[in-house]
């Protein structure tokens, strides 16, 4: 064969470039197990996180109805002025409260809720009233647990309690349910209790993914009470629970040992209710899912290996002589003439080894699958304040909204008095779908979509400098979009739209904005509503749930300065932007005034209230007249209750410091002494109890202690004691150990401090 060595030497040459790619894999089969397990354990922890965010949002909704129905005057004259011989005479104002309840229908797990007012002695729901206890019997049964004892136990004061899932019967409709119970607060005290049946099976679709439906497992843990509220058991029915001590660590993957199995443990805390979401995996099953993998992966090479050699002999056969002058430049030519080198067959080989690199990156795949699912997070946390996103964060993922005018869109499916229409799970993605395709055609900007409930979604659309959205053209444009989807679809769809934004910051102000609209609506009876024409409107007051939440919490954390700043924003958009009328003025005054009994309820007894001081300022706010010095008052509670928290915190704060040194100046000789064990001793998990020390003594706890010891060295190094004893008496382990602590803390040895200081040793058998 004439080209035989020309051949032999572009064969080598192919065969090493095209073979790299398949030795590097090899080696990557060992780091297959690594990634294949971190991306289960990753995938099962985005699922626990999204159904945490998703159950979170839905008991924040239920925490609203409760805080309305408390301050609703029907609600409260049934619960504290309304006896057993009233409830047969006054039967409007029992309709009227039905009526209010029924107004506030939750979109959630949430099959029929129910309020049980202990005066009384009746139950009301959305849907029906049950004036006398033979009636109770057949609308509801938890467990097997008589009615009775139930009643008994719906005599208790509650804070966001739940309890565990029973097959529980409700109208006749026996079914797993877990029920959330929350009391009714009045100005006297709690008159009964709201009773929130949810669900299981809802909960637990949320919660399986597809390896916690095969041979995981999952469940609820209420941490405070140590009780599973919802379980989650294996396909083959296998279900443990993992000890409290395994939790206690804070590592959200962990592999332990559990009944005899190595097994993942995935956790997800909700800092909202206090409850874990625990996903368990054992380990065979990731191991054979690891199999699998490596045995696709080896399949995969082979196929390649073949192909790719049969494909070089090929192309070496039919191009000999192209291919035998390009072999001379690599060998054989000098340097003048290497430019030739950059022809097609050059360009092919980069290509090819290119593409086989990024056809076998793992880590590639795992990103572009997540990629989604943090996509809908960045823009959901956007949209409720935007703490910790970050315009780079948006635009890693082609979220762009850098020197943009934003308009945030809101559009609610089958809501209002389309309930005649029955919407299931898989229709509702659809409409959603389409409306944001109709959104596309109407906005000549970039549009991203987040659901933020199952009936409801938020558009965050960028706009161009010429585009106006309070023009009559947008308007007609979104009204016929919306008659369109009337006709077509049978549905109807209520949308509001924002005023428009100029930074980034102001686009959490319009979702409340839109919010509110979508969720008291308009005496108007406008399906499309604008907040520009909205907040004209005098019959209608500003008070957003989130703002809401951010007046209890500044209150909670006895934090003042911004408790001020969230009532003045409802004073300066009701009051001086506004101009409300007189009868939604004091709406929103009953509405701060149940902002204030749910701000001492959240503090759980933490903080001793003087309540004849609420008392003499409650009477006092009942008797004024004047809704601004109404204001003025609510302002004055709020500010007692602050005083009250910070002056606790200071106090504990104070103590804790004390407790803390004196217990470290006591041990820190101990050779064991860690955060571990300070935080079992202070009864705390030590990822809190190590935040908490930061926040006490400005640094780290293992910093505090190693200059603690550090001076105690300087101080038996003065007295001439020997370095073993030295170590011996501080806590350390050996003289190495202490004598590389010594030098990063003084910037010498200790030896060089004992000459610095001219102190004499002593012998060692001293």
């Amino acid at each position: 064969m004439k080209y035989r060595k020309v051949y032999i030497r572009l064969i080598i040459t192919y065969l090493a470039i095209f073979l790299l790619p398949l030795v590097i894999n090899i080696v990557m089969l060992e780091n297959l197990a690594v990634s294949t397990r971190e991306n289960i354990c990753a995938s099962v922890h985005s699922n626990m996180a999204h159904t945490m965010d998703t159950l979170d949002n839905n008991f924040r909704e239920i925490n609203t109805i409760t805080a309305r129905l408390s301050g609703n005057s029907n609600i409260r004259y049934i619960a504290t002025q309304m006896d057993e011989e009233d409830k047969k005479i006054e039967i409007s104002k029992i309709t009227y409260a039905q009526e209010y309840m029924a107004a506030m229908q939750i979109q959630t797990f949430v099959e029929e809720y129910y309020v049980l007012f202990r005066e009384p002695d009746m139950v009301i729901s959305p849907n029906r009233v049950y004036l006398y206890q033979d009636s109770w019997n057949s609308f509801f049964q938890y467990g097997d647990m008589p009615w009775e004892e139930w009643k008994e136990l719906m005599k208790g004061h509650y804070t966001e309690r739940f309890f565990p899932e029973e097959q529980t019967k409700q109208n006749g409709t026996v079914e797993e349910r877990i029920l959330f119970v929350q009391s009714l607060v009045t100005d006297t005290g709690v008159k009964g209790n709201l009773v929130f049946p949810i669900r299981c099976e809802a909960v637990k679709n949320l919660m399986r993914d597809a390896y916690i439906s095969q041979d995981g497992w999952a469940y609820l843990l209420d941490e405070e009470e140590e009780t599973i509220i919802l379980s989650v058991p294996a396909a083959d029915g296998s279900f443990a629970q993992v000890p409290a001590s395994v939790l206690e660590n804070g590592k959200e993957v962990q592999e332990i040992e559990l009944d005899g199995k190595t097994v993942e443990v995935i956790r997800v805390n909700s800092e909202h209710l206090g409850m874990t979401y625990i996903s368990v995996l054992p380990k065979e099953y990731i191991t054979l899912q690891i199999n699998r993998d490596q045995q696709k992966l080896f399949l995969l090479m082979l196929a390649v290996l073949f192909v790719g050699i049969g494909s070089i002999l090929l192309v070496s056969w039919k191009r000999g002589k192209r291919i035998d002058g390009i072999l001379q430049m690599l060998f054989n030519m000098g340097v003048e003439d290497k430019e030739s080198l950059k022809g097609d067959e050059m360009e092919y080989i980069s290509n090819s080894l290119k593409q086989l690199i990024d056809n076998n990156t793992d880590l590639q795949e795992s990103i572009i699958r997540q990629k989604p699912v943090t996509r809908a997070l960045l823009l959901e946390r956007l949209l409720h304040g935007g703490e910790g996103v970050t315009m780079q964060s948006l635009e890693d993922y082609g979220i762009c909204l850098r020197d943009k005018r934003v308009l945030v869109i809101a559009f609610l499916i089958g809501g209002g008095d389309s309930g005649d229409v029955e919407l299931y799970a898989e229709e509702t993605v659809v409409y959603k779908q389409v409306l944001h395709q109709a959104l596309d055609s109407l906005l000549p900007g970039d549009n991203y979509m987040c659901d933020t409930d199952m009936d409801s979604s938020a558009v965050i659309c960028t706009l161009e400098d010429s585009f106006r959205p309070s023009c009559p053209g947008f308007l007609n444009a979104l009204e016929k979009m919306r008659e369109t989807f009337w006709e077509e679809y049978g549905v109807k769809v209520r949308i509001a739209v924002s005023t428009v934004c100029r930074d980034m910051a102001e686009i959490s102000k319009a979702y409340d904005q839109v919010y509110e609209m979508l969720t008291f609506g308009d005496s108007s009876g406008k399906a499309v509503v604008f907040y520009e024409d909205y907040q004209d409107s005098k019959e209608f007051y500003y008070f957003p749930v989130t703002l809401e939440e951010r007046l209890v919490n500044a209150v909670r954390a006895g934090n003042a300065e911004s408790m001020h700043a969230q009532l003045s924003e409802v004073y300066q958009v009701n009051v001086l932007s506004r101009n409300i009328s007189p009868s939604m003025m004091h709406f929103l005054v009953n509405d701060l005034q149940c902002a204030v009994f749910k701000a001492l309820h959240s503090l759980n007894d933490r903080v001793e209230i003087q309540e004849e001081e609420i008392y003499r300022q409650l009477e006092q706010l009942n008797r004024e007249n004047d809704i601004l010095l109404r204001f003025h008052h609510i302002n004055s509670m709020f500010k007692y209750i602050c005083d009250m928290v910070k002056a606790v915190n200071k106090e504990s704060s104070s103590r804790q410091v004390e407790e803390i040194e004196q217990y470290i100046g006591n041990h820190y000789m101990d050779s064991d002494m860690g955060l571990t064990k300070i935080s079992d001793d202070f009864g705390y998990a030590s990822t809190y109890f190590s935040k908490l020390f930061k926040e006490l003594f400005g640094e780290n706890f293992a910093t505090y202690l190693e200059k603690m010891r550090i001076e105690k060295v300087c101080a038996l190094l003065k007295e001439g004691h020997t370095m073993e004893k030295i170590a011996e008496q501080t806590g350390y382990n050996s003289v190495y150990v202490m004598r590389t602590a010594f030098k990063r803390i003084k910037g010498m040895t200790p030896n060089e401090f004992r000459k610095l200081s001219q102190i004499p040793r002593r012998n060692e058998e001293e």
